[in-house]
């Protein structure tokens, strides 16, 4: 899974200590479910019998001591991982202990536990037992001893008389056992005690009298170098070496599963970091992080692409600032404030009602709509016509939404309405289709929020306003950033009732037709992307990818249309060159099952021609800049990058930006491919990014 982070968040520790039967950051919050492996039932099923069950049970080491302190360690990212893949999959995590490393895949085969969630090296002896999830990065077995020693050993051939030790079923004892074979070396392997950690088995090590060296992984070794200064690295034992979770063999939609986890995990890191800067740390980072939620006025799925008023509208709020547009959906209208303030997005743009008490919390820009809020009844229904026949009904609306506040008011003002709370995720088109449903007598819209409703049948009617002025719908901004909010206002003061303005305004608030075409394809209702999300899944599958991420490729190439060829001859829904789709063994590019196949499948090569060392997310987005560009470009790119001053290893703000360097004859002539038109390859894997990102929030896997 991830590198193990070096800061520790408080839930990491907790999420760790319930293991060891301790809590951490003075949490007094439950523990996770823990069982030993004994106590466990034999079970061999796959993902199927997993969520009739409703629980996900993850085979890790119990340790005995050393388990909570060791801050940083990268089985605390496992912890973490294993917890959010259970969430994803709508089931409980239970941590099934064993005592010792060499009992973890036995467990496994005997069905003790579903998944091990523990950073194995994947070797060939292991992948005779198991299947190994997709590896999001390869480390290095590094050998270590005793700082200050004499005449430590500086290469394998030096380890003759010296004592390593390790458990006899690590990945260690294996590479060690292959050296000793290949060079003839006479290496004295010590088998560690396989209830010992590899921190352990370092500070006994760091600790002795200095004749014992032991090998470790380099991302452990990372870790350890923080707390432990007595560590001296000496030299590498093997490189390359993949890390990745294990599964039984049968279990291939448990795999499945868990290579679309492990990748969107990848792809979408970035968005659980708060960030509040102004607008200058928003361009600078190149990103707009926009609040919203899905519903037909925002943001919503329309054959794979965004769509939404409020969409369009922060488009082209990005397409002036020249960032990436990032979508971000709130699990209900009450976080939307919350997450803004708390870092986790710059704008909302969400409909939102720029009210008093809201403006107490945030700040607003110009309104960019004015609306009114009315009162929604069943079409035809005999009922109250004005504010004071209320008295005595039931309205039905969110207590985070403006209308809750407004019939608050009228309340206070003398009128008995009853007001009734539902939940805070369930947006303002379910409530009026529960009215025309007779689920429910009343609630409020404002009105444009009713017509989109109205423009497919559905059978409600406004009854009147509940006050007589108009309402502020504006984007919100933290109230520490005034340069944004500035900026806001500039915008809509120059694009209101403007032309793009009113097509936007027409589009999805006016136009019956295009309406109703909309909101009864869109993407979170109907739960489909294209016509080829079958074949998609299919293919995604067998080379380890999540479909989602292929769907938004296919979109950006072809944009569904099996029979698009470009001007080069490209040709298919992934627009492979007739060429590469024979030398692949692939001929009618034309057929949606033969063109998604030869795509992904040539996506897989191209990963798997960038250093596993790379993290996952940044090989995928630089196979994705050689299947737009080609691999030597990329290349060139991470030449320069380095060149530069810029990480090589990082696409966005670094690779990136050595690519659209490339296009200038300068930097050209000295690159061994030539000229490239950078900005493509640059814009490519911006939109696959932005997309995947939008199809991971709309749809489940």
């Amino acid at each position: 899974m991830r590198r193990g982070s070096l800061v520790v968040a408080c839930s990491l520790v907790v999420a760790c200590s319930a293991i060891t039967g301790k809590r951490g950051c003075g949490s007094d919050g439950p523990p996770r479910i823990l069982k030993k492996v004994e106590e466990t039932t034999k079970v061999t099923g796959g993902l199927e019998a997993i969520e009739a069950r409703g629980t996900l049970r993850i085979l890790v080491r119990r340790s005995e001591g050393t388990f909570l302190p060791r801050a940083g360690m990268p089985w605390m990212s496992d912890i973490e991982d294993a917890e959010a893949f259970a969430a994803s999959l709508g089931v409980k995590p239970v941590f099934v202990l064993v005592d010792a490393y060499d009992e973890l895949i036995p467990a496994l085969l005997e069905g003790r536990g579903d998944l091990i969630a523990a950073q194995l090296t994947i070797t060939d002896e292991r992948q005779r037992k198991v299947a190994f999830a997709r590896s999001t990065f390869a480390v290095e077995e590094i050998v270590v001893g005793k700082r200050g020693v004499e005449n430590l050993p500086t290469d394998p051939e030096e380890l003759s008389g010296w004592d390593v030790v390790v458990r006899a079923s690590s990945a260690y004892a294996t590479s060690l056992a292959e050296i000793a074979k290949d060079g003839g070396i006479d290496i004295k392997v010590v088998k560690a005690d396989e209830r010992l950690d590899t921190t352990q088995i370092v500070d006994a090590v760091t600790n002795g009298d200095g004749r014992q060296l032991t090998v470790v992984d380099s991302h452990i070794l990372d870790a350890i170098e923080l707390y432990n200064d007595r560590v001296q690295r000496l030299f590498t034992l093997s490189e390359g070496r993949k890390i990745s979770w294990a599964v039984r063999k049968k279990n291939d939609d448990l795999r499945a599963a868990l290579d679309r986890f492990i990748i969107r995990r990848a792809m979408t890191e970035g968005r659980r970091s708060a960030r509040t800067g102004d607008l200058g740390a928003i361009v600078d980072r190149g990103v707009l992080r926009v609040l919203t939620r899905n519903n037909g006025a925002s943001y919503f799925l329309y054959r794979g692409e965004a769509r939404g008023f409020d969409y369009e509208l922060v488009e082209l709020i990005a397409e002036e600032l020249d960032v990436r547009l990032e979508m971000v959906i709130a699990p209900d209208r009450a976080e939307l404030i919350p997450w803004l303030v708390a870092g986790r997005g710059d704008v909302i743009a969400a409909q939102m009602t720029a009210t008093d008490a809201r403006k107490d919390q945030i700040a607003f820009s110009e309104p960019y709509l004015l609306t009114k809020e009315v009162l929604v009844r069943r079409k035809g229904a005999d009922g109250p016509k004005t504010v004071d026949e209320l008295a005595g009904q039931t309205v039905f609306v969110r207590p985070a939404s403006s209308y809750y506040s407004t019939l608050q008011r009228i309340r206070a003002g003398g009128v008995d309405v009853k007001i009734e709370a539902v939940p805070n995720d369930v947006e303002t088109g379910v409530l009026i289709r529960q009215v025309a449903a007779q689920e429910i007598p009343y609630t409020v819209a404002d009105q444009h929020l009713l017509d989109i409703e109205l423009t497919y049948g559905v059978g409600v009617e406004a009854a009147f306003a509940l006050v007589d002025d108009e309402q502020p719908i504006a984007f919100g901004v933290r109230s520490t950033n005034p340069q944004l909010k500035a900026y806001l206002d500039g915008f809509v003061r120059r694009r209101y009732r403007g032309l793009k303005y009113n097509i936007a305004r027409q589009r999805y608030f006016e136009n019956q037709r295009t309406v109703a075409r909309y909101q009864t394809r869109r993407a979170d209702r109907t739960q489909r992307l294209s016509p080829y999300d079958d074949l998609l899944k299919k293919y995604a599958e067998r080379y380890g990818f999540d479909w989602r991420l292929m769907a938004a490729q296919a979109y950006v190439e072809s944009r569904f249309d099996p029979n698009a060829e470009s001007w080069v001859g490209a040709r298919g829904l992934f627009q492979v060159l007739p060429r590469t789709g024979a030398s692949l063994g692939f001929k009618d590019l034309t057929d949606p099952a033969t063109g998604i196949h030869a795509g992904i499948k040539y996506m897989s090569r191209l990963v798997r021609r960038f250093d596993p060392k790379l993290p996952l997310s940044e090989r995928l987005r630089m196979a994705l800049a050689a299947y737009n560009a080609g691999l030597g470009h990329v290349h060139d790119a991470r030449r320069l990058a380095r060149a530069e001053g810029l990480d090589p290893d990082r696409w966005f703000d670094n690779v990136e930006a050595a690519m659209l360097l490339l296009s200038r004859k300068k930097y050209a002539r000295a690159a061994r491919n030539g000229y490239v038109r950078g900005e493509q390859p640059v814009a490519y894997v911006g939109h696959i990014q932005s997309l995947y990102e939008q199809y991971v929030q709309m749809l489940g896997d």
